[in-house]
């Protein structure tokens, strides 16, 4: 039982880094995404202006094309406070642009595309230090993010 539980342990371990490998790096039609060892998101080995950058890594997805552009989900891991919030980068012939960061913290995430549109559905998000009232009214909350048309909204509102 023990080699079973070690070889299993060993097989998770193999597929998490080669995971977070693959996940640091992607290509679109129009140039790469990478992220620099410093935790900074970069477009054609150019950072972004204003920046992203991660507090504990980046993570980027593969893209979704759209259109005449491509659509990358990235995540900004976090650490417990907060262990994740999220960017769209739009990628086309005249270059890479970001959205505001969004999410409620949570890295219970799921993500689908219909037709033109990117949805992130998340939970809320309490602290751990919060109360278990709050953590219950969170883990009641739901929030469905949309990107359509460069634009993102949270429930229905824009997200400036």
């Amino acid at each position: 039982m023990r080699k079973h539980i070690i070889g299993i342990a060993l097989v998770l371990l193999a597929g998490s880094s080669a995971l977070a490998q693959d996940s640091t790096d992607t290509k679109t039609r129009f140039g790469r995404l990478t992220v620099s060892e410093d935790q900074k998101l970069l477009f054609q080995g150019r950072p972004f202006e204003p920046p992203i950058e991660g507090n504990n890594g980046l993570a980027v997805a593969e893209p979704y094309q759209i259109g005449a552009t491509d659509v990358v989900l990235v995540t900004d891991l976090g650490g417990t406070a907060c262990p994740a919030t999220y960017y769209f980068v739009t990628v086309s012939k005249s270059g890479a642009q970001a959205s505001p960061s969004f999410g409620t913290c949570s890295d219970l995430t799921t993500v689908k595309r219909t037709g033109d549109s990117i949805s992130v559905s998340m939970p809320g998000f309490a602290q751990p230090f919060d109360s278990k009232m709050e953590k219950r009214k969170a883990a009641r909350e739901r929030h469905v993010f949309i990107f359509s048309a460069g634009v993102l909204t949270d429930n229905g509102k824009r997200v400036k």
